[in-house]
């Protein structure tokens, strides 16, 4: 009874957990990827559980429901779980021990085995799990449970068998049946709840998408119940009330819109859900920023799957841009009408009979119709061409072919026949039409005849020309005319020339190729083939002897032709063989006389040769005529003549041959190759005469006409003739040259100080500098004075110009040693290029020449290229100079006053006096422009001293009408200070104007001192003594000032503007105006500021004690009449 209850109490257990497992959904514990196994872990608990209570048969010998638990995990969970479970379990039997581990644990995996293989079964055979195949199963597990006794090791196993079969074949098989019953009930109502999620999931997933597609949907979409509630709309719809979908959902519309619209809408509503039909029409919206949109609405009601009416849909979609379409056709409509109304070529637009619909005003003018003619008139009365004309072969031709074009001619209203070109293209409407475009090309139709006729007549007289030989080739070099004189000359038949190559048909075999490369380098790079006689082949294989000319041109297609104009020589051949014979005549002529083989070997000399070079006839023969070279004559004189006589042509020039006692002679040789009567070359004849006194007195006569005296150079005429020359090889080579003007700078002070002898042994120094610094390859002149020319051949870039330019400037900072002393002659250079600024020598020497200038204007020691504003500029200030030579006398000078200010105070203590030129035909010239040009051309002196004139008398008014100690600041130039008469005049104008001397302050600049003259050391000790003030001007630009400052007797110190600039922005520049004020005051000198513009500027320097100030902050220079003005404000300020 124990054992029976050990049982129950075993399936009850059993069946308390499966329910327990029932209850449990693991799906919501762990995530699926974890299922598994934690099902495998519950299986294998339930099993180890239901181990610990087994039902015991007899003492040791024990039974649990292991198996059918397994079996069912196999059948209802697969094979991760069960074998997880079967693992859990068999290891707990293990621990367990005993007799039977063995058999105990092996129906643990038979078990698991046989549910997953009967799993398999039903799998594969789409079999449903019920009770019969559970049933089975089950049966099919105990029996193995009790065949799996037979393993225990006892002796009554038989016994045991028999003992609880009848249970285990009932009790545990109908448990087990309905074990898997409720399993496959909880498997059921799992799938069922997994398929209400996931369509409850595809329910919101079509809803959502279903939204998503509307909000996709430009147009406006929304969808109201019948009481006119909104239950939704789309992205579009809520946009437009500037709304959120939510703020408008269980709205009406007169919670969205103003009254007029509400009623409207409602009208609307009203109408679909009486008559159940859709209602369209366009509406205005008007939104809540005032901008009224118009809509096509159309509203349709929607039911339910009765037909019962919920609500109605609408859509709407905007208007707004299909108007703007609309006008935008209407507006091309206009263009297109007014484009091809006042269209040049004719327009017109026909049906598919060929009737004219419509045409413009130019088709109008070219037929002669009018307008209201041309109208339903057949285009066939106009068009004459039957291959053109409407008909249904040409009409269906056109509709394939979307486009037609042709040429035909057209029936004028008057009767005469016009050219026309005609563009049809077919325009597949609804009806079909024809768009015609008609140009009148009756002018370009006549051009082209007369070009035809032109060319037939010129190809008729090429044909009839008897003694000229016409060819024509194409771009591939094959014969497309051939004249009937070609035939004669060549032997080759029109029919046989057609088509066939040049080089094939008359070119000897060895100068194909030369022949076929020069051809092709004149049509594709225009390098064209120079007129030459030729040596050609007859179609017999003999030369034919012609001069041949030639012309490149392009035909109606633009492709190159090239025709070659042959002339025969044969007779001109034939006249230098009698001439050949007859100069045998001349053994008795002065003139000396070689006859040589071929190969140069001397087989025939006359007397006049033996007379001549000393030598026998005997010590000649058979000797090659090289015994008589000098080795004098180039070797490409050589080359020259060998290869004009090896052509077939005669060669004459000098040659320097040395007699048989070494002595060289001159010899004008005329040599000619002798032809036999097949034209090939046998003898070479030699004609010489001996030039030698008449070369001596040549070189005489040249090296006077040519070339310097003194150094020795090519003079002015041959560096002319040299430069066109080497412009001439240049053309030729395709290389640049580079004329460079030298002048000597400063080279009138040598003469005026040291004499011409040393100037002139200066010049020839500085000759061969020039001589050595160029290549042998180069030229270098003597042009006249101190100005040279170097041209420089071969330049590829400018650099290399500037390069060769920089070494010559380098060679002349060596002092020249001078009758033993050293001199420093700096030069300045001029720079003008083949071909990029001239291809004419002349022009290119002058160009140089002004290049040099600029180079003087610059500070010279220096070099410049020409500019075509080098031009420009010397233009400008020759008329400069020109007007400046007489502003005085038309009193176009002015002296303007600009304040000098004192910076403590404020106040005007005085003023720096400028000059300002105004000129009739130059209008306002600058003080930079016009004072360089008065320094140089000494009109300066004059100008200063009516400047200081001006400045006096104005100061002296000053003085005695509003401030006594008034100061009056003048600018003195370098030229004024080397004057020797300038201390006399100043003297006298203050003596004239009777100002105190120390109320005169002399401007100069560094340029003044730069010259170390004795004069001007003179005249600044004199200037101190007679107690006039010197300020250095522009104090900071030069490199040398602090000298000075401390060498000449200065009073005051003036910053030059460039520092004042940027004391405001820059701390260095800052510094540097405190040094330099703070120095001047140590120094005992004032300090003035110049180009103050700004009070910032204005107060920096008073804090850094600056003395007086300059600049527009207190005033620009101005007239004297304003500037008086300016100081009586001054005066009244002060009373005030």
């Amino acid at each position: 009874m124990d054992s029976f209850f050990s049982l129950m109490s075993n399936a009850v257990l059993l069946l308390a957990l499966v329910v327990i497992y029932d209850a449990i959904t693991l799906q919501n514990i762990v995530s699926p990827k974890y299922k598994d196994v934690l099902s495998g872990i519950f299986i294998g608990m339930i099993t180890v559980s239901l181990m610990i209570n087994p039902w015991e048969f007899r003492q040791g010998i024990f039974f649990d429901a292991r198996w059918i638990l397994l079996s069912l995990s196999g059948l209802f969970f697969g094979f991760i779980p069960t074998l997880i479970g079967s693992l859990l379990a068999a290891w707990f039997r293990i621990y367990q021990g005993g007799a039977g581990v063995f058999a105990g644990t092996l129906i643990i995996f038979i078990s698991s085995a046989i549910g997953l293989g009967w799993r398999y079964w039903i799998q594969s055979s789409n079999k449903q799990i019920n009770w019969k195949n559970l049933l089975l199963m089950s049966l099919v597990v105990e029996l193995a449970a009790l065949l799996n006794v037979l393993l225990i090791p006892v002796a009554d196993k038989y016994d045991i068998i028999l003992t609880i079969s009848p249970t285990i074949l009932t009790v545990y098989t109908c448990g087990s049946m309905l074990l898997g019953l409720l399993l496959k009930q909880h498997q059921q109502r799992q799938q069922l709840a997994q398929e209400l999620q996931h369509n409850k999931s595809l329910l919101e997933t079509e809803k959502n998408l279903l939204q998503s597609i509307i909000d996709g949907i430009p147009d406006i979409i929304f969808y109201k119940s019948i009481d006119g509630i909104y239950l939704g709309c789309n992205k579009a719809f809520a946009e437009l009330l500037k709304l959120k979908p939510e703020q408008i959902k269980y709205h009406k519309d007169s919670d969205l819109f103003d009254e007029q619209q509400t009623n409207r809408f409602i009208e609307a509503d009203r109408f679909v859900l009486q008559k159940k039909q859709p209602w369209r029409n366009e509406e205005w919206i008007t939104t809540s920023d005032g901008i009224a949109h118009i809509f096509s609405t159309q509203k349709t009601p929607f039911t339910d799957s009765l037909g019962h009416i919920n609500g109605i849909v609408g859509v709407g979609r905007d208007l707004a841009y299909r108007k703007h379409i609309e006008k935008q056709l209407r507006r091309s409509e206009t263009t297109y009408r007014n484009i091809i109304s006042t269209a040049q070529d004719g327009f017109l637009i026909t049906s598919l009979e060929g009737n004219i619909i419509e045409a413009n005003q130019s088709f109008v003018n070219m037929t002669g119709y009018s307008m209201k003619e041309l109208i339903n008139m057949p285009i066939n009365q106009i068009e004459t061409s039957n291959q053109h004309q409407f008909s249904d072969e040409n009409i269906d031709r056109a509709k394939r072919k979307k486009r037609l074009h042709f040429t035909s001619l057209h029936r004028h209203k008057q009767g005469h026949l016009f050219h026309v070109e005609v563009n049809i293209s077919f325009w597949d409407s609804d009806e079909g039409m024809f768009f015609c475009f008609v140009r009148d090309i009756s002018e370009r139709i006549n051009a082209e005849q007369k070009l035809l006729r032109s060319e037939s007549k010129f190809r008729q007289i090429f044909e009839k020309i008897p003694a000229i030989s016409v060819q024509g080739y194409d771009k591939d070099r094959s014969v497309i005319f051939w004249n009937h004189a070609s035939e004669k000359l060549y032997g080759y038949t029109k029919e046989q020339a057609m088509g066939k190559k040049l080089e094939d048909l008359i070119i000897p075999l060895p100068y194909r190729e030369h022949v076929i490369n020069n051809v092709n380098a004149w049509i594709n790079d225009g390098i064209p083939i120079p007129a030459e006689e030729l040596l050609l082949r007859h179609a017999d294989g003999s030369n034919v002897a012609v001069y041949s000319s030639h012309a490149l041109m392009n035909n109606a297609d633009n492709e190159a032709e090239m025709y070659c104009i042959d002339i025969d020589l044969s007779a001109q051949k034939k006249a230098e063989e009698q001439a050949l014979t007859l100069s045998q005549a001349i053994e008795q002529s002065p003139i000396s006389m070689i006859l040589t083989n071929i190969d140069s070997k001397i087989e025939y000399v006359n007397s006049a040769f033996e007379r001549i070079s000393g030598y026998s006839a005997s010590d000649v023969i058979g000797q090659d005529a090289s015994i008589l070279k000098s080795g004098l004559t180039p070797k490409s004189l050589y080359k020259e003549l060998w290869d004009t006589i090896s052509r077939g042509d005669a060669w004459q020039g000098e040659l320097q041959n040395k007699k048989k006692n070494g002595d060289i002679f001159w010899e004008h040789a005329h040599i000619a190759p002798i032809f036999d009567n097949v034209g090939v070359a046998k003898h070479y004849l030699a004609l010489k005469q001996d030039v030698t006194q008449y070369k001596l007195q040549e070189e005489r006569i040249i090296q006077q006409a040519h070339y310097d005296s003194l150094t020795g150079l090519p003079n002015r005429l041959l560096s002319l003739e040299r430069l066109s020359q080497m412009l001439k090889d240049a053309f030729r080579s395709q290389n640049n040259v580079a004329v460079l003007f030298l002048d000597l700078d400063d080279f009138k002070k040598v003469n005026d100080s040291l004499g011409h002898s040393i100037g002139d042994e200066l010049l020839v120094q500085a000759a061969a500098r020039l001589k050595n610094t160029i290549s042998n390859n180069d030229l270098v002149g003597r042009l006249g004075g101190d100005e040279f020319i170097i041209i420089l051949g071969n330049i590829n870039s400018p650099a290399e110009v500037e390069v060769m330019a920089t070494k010559m400037l380098k060679r002349f900072y060596q002092p020249f040693v001078l009758n033993n002393r050293e001199l420093v002659s700096t030069v300045s250079i001029g720079i003008a290029l083949y071909p990029h600024n001239s291809e004419d020598p002349k022009e290119l020497l002058r160009q140089a020449d002004s290049a040099m200038y600029y180079s003087k204007d610059r500070g010279r020691n220096t070099y410049n290229f020409y500019t075509h504003q080098m031009d420009q500029d010397i233009n400008r200030r020759l008329r400069v100079e020109e007007q400046l030579r007489n502003a005085l006398k038309r009193k176009e000078f002015e002296v303007y006053f600009q304040p000098l200010v004192e910076i403590k105070s404020r106040k005007i203590i005085g003023a720096e006096a400028l000059l300002r030129w105004k000129n009739a035909l130059l209008g306002q010239v600058t003080p930079d422009e016009f004072i360089p040009i008065a320094e140089q051309t000494g009109l300066i002196i004059p100008i200063g001293q009516y400047v200081i004139d001006i400045a006096f008398n104005a100061t002296k008014k000053w003085q005695q009408q509003f401030q006594s100690q008034f100061k009056i600041a003048i600018n003195v130039s370098p030229k004024q200070f080397r004057e020797n008469t300038f201390i006399d005049m100043l003297k006298m104008q203050l003596e004239k104007h009777q100002i105190h001397v120390s109320s005169v302050e002399l401007e100069i600049t560094e340029g003044v001192l730069l010259n170390g003259d004795p004069i001007i050391n003179s005249n600044l000790t004199s200037i101190n003594d007679i107690g006039v003030s010197i300020s250095m001007d522009d104090f900071g630009t030069g490199y040398s000032s602090l000298s000075y400052l401390r060498s000449y007797p200065f009073d005051t110190l003036k910053v030059d503007k460039s520092f004042i600039n940027d004391i405001t922005v820059d701390p260095g520049d800052l510094e540097l105006v405190g040094a330099a004020i703070a120095m001047g005051h140590g120094l005992n000198l004032k300090v003035v500021a110049e180009g103050i513009e700004t009070e910032e500027q204005y107060h920096l320097l008073r804090s850094l004690k600056c003395d007086y100030g300059q600049g527009y902050l207190f005033s620009k220079p101005l007239p004297r009449a304003e500037f008086e003005e300016l100081l009586q404000t001054q005066v009244k300020s002060a009373d005030q």
